[in-house]
């Protein structure tokens, strides 16, 4: 055995132990892993459904959080966590981020012609949008979303 193969080898077993101790179930037994709905893995490895995100509510009813929970897009918070330009971490809202990387804008697309239009109109263009405080309301700093220029 080479020793890539020594250490391959050597890495999932770690694996599978820590995944077995750390789940309260003897190493015999296979490992459980949270995976995304649709990902698939060999059959020696049950997957189950990552769990949906909690987020926690401000005064306002909108949820703030990061977006490493969220299964998709439409999990998201409505804040997310960002760090402004001025090195404060804080929260961008989630309808103003997604209006400025066109996220919300595909939804009104009718067709691939307007679509890369709007990319056309848009392409190298900064948007920068509020960081706010948790509250949704106080803003700490600014956040910049650009538009990379297309390498035609």
């Amino acid at each position: 055995m080479n020793r890539t193969a020594v250490i391959k080898t050597a890495g999932v077993g770690a694996l599978v132990l820590a995944l077995g101790v750390a789940g309260g179930a003897a190493v015999a037994t296979v490992p459980t892993l949270l995976a995304p709905q649709g990902l698939s893995a060999g059959e020696e490895i049950a997957t189950t459904p990552m769990p949906a995100p909690k987020y926690s509510m401000n005064a306002q009813g909108e949820s703030y959080g990061t977006v490493v929970d969220a299964r998709s897009p439409d999990e998201e918070p409505d804040l997310i966590q960002a760090e402004a330009r001025n090195g404060q971490v804080g929260y961008v809202r989630k309808s103003e981020l997604d209006a400025a990387n066109g996220s919300s804008a595909l939804k009104t697309f009718k067709s691939p012609e307007e679509a890369l239009a709007w990319q056309r109109e848009n392409e190298g263009k900064d948007v920068v949008i509020p960081v706010y405080l948790n509250d949704g309301v106080t803003i700490i700093g600014d956040f910049i979303v650009t538009s990379e220029p297309s390498r035609e």
